[in-house]
């Protein structure tokens, strides 16, 4: 990873997360604003991947034109991708409301990355101390 600059794993998360946000008809998880989070050219890179990687051969040379996104949604892989990543944020915010429910007052977000986590849920700020670590720096919000 280059210094000042999101990982690879990180820009990857971030875009499922804006996909679900943005695609989504019933939304799990409304990470609104991760999309802005991802510079141009990232975004366009990861497209690229995706339809290099992860759609089949048919679709790539379909001489019918259809919405990157509609292609991409048909994707078992991406798919799979976009539920790992979404339950897996919904399922720590939930145990983490559950868990200042119970007392708790800091939570600490290892591998921090993209979060936008302080700018999701500002109403816990109130009540939770928030550190979100990544590389290479920490950072205390």
């Amino acid at each position: 990873m280059k210094e000042n600059q999101a990982s690879f794993t990180a820009i990857g998360a971030a875009y499922l997360r804006a996909y679900h946000a943005i695609h989504s008809t019933d939304k799990i998880f409304d990470d609104f604003l991760a999309y802005d989070l991802i510079p141009e050219e990232n975004r366009a890179l990861i497209e690229q991947h995706l339809i290099e990687h992860y759609l089949s051969e048919e679709s790539n040379n379909s001489k019918h034109a259809t919405l990157l996104s509609d292609q991409i949604t048909t994707s078992m892989h991406f798919t799979k991708a976009i539920n790992i990543v979404i339950s897996r944020a919904r399922y720590t915010e939930d145990t983490l409301e559950e868990a200042v429910r119970q007392g708790v007052k800091q939570y600490v977000i290892l591998g921090a990355g993209m979060d936008i986590f302080a700018f999701r849920r500002p109403e816990m700020l109130e009540k939770l101390e928030v550190f979100e670590v990544g590389s290479p720096s920490h950072t205390k919000i």
